[in-house]
């Protein structure tokens, strides 16, 4: 899968041939970050980890939301979901709190 933008302000992306982010293209229109890993193991997940925590908390400093789609919780500070539709969900509620100040 390829990256996509959805609902104009959200990047969906999957991990490069070599499990880097290399392969995210960050602009000022994009808030918001889906990281779809449904068919990435979990020792890939482990791996990468600490990545996917600073790659989040820069996100949340921008305002913006990052939610990583898997079917393994791997880490209790991500936002982890199990399907793509429950992370557009999660962002579109986040950003519903942050338009009412929440």
């Amino acid at each position: 899968m390829e990256n996509k933008i959805i609902n104009g302000h959200t990047l969906v992306f999957t991990l490069a041939g070599n499990n880097s982010l290399d392969n995210i293209t960050v602009t000022h229109e994009i808030s918001n970050f889906i990281a779809d890993f449904t068919d990435v193991d979990i020792e890939i997940l482990n791996t990468i980890n600490n990545n996917l925590t600073k790659f989040s908390n820069t996100i949340s400093k921008n305002k913006g939301t990052f939610v990583v789609v898997s079917k393994y919780s791997f880490d209790e500070t991500l936002n982890i979901v199990p399907t793509l539709q429950e992370a557009q969900d999660f962002i579109e509620m986040e950003e519903i709190e942050r338009q009412l100040n929440f």
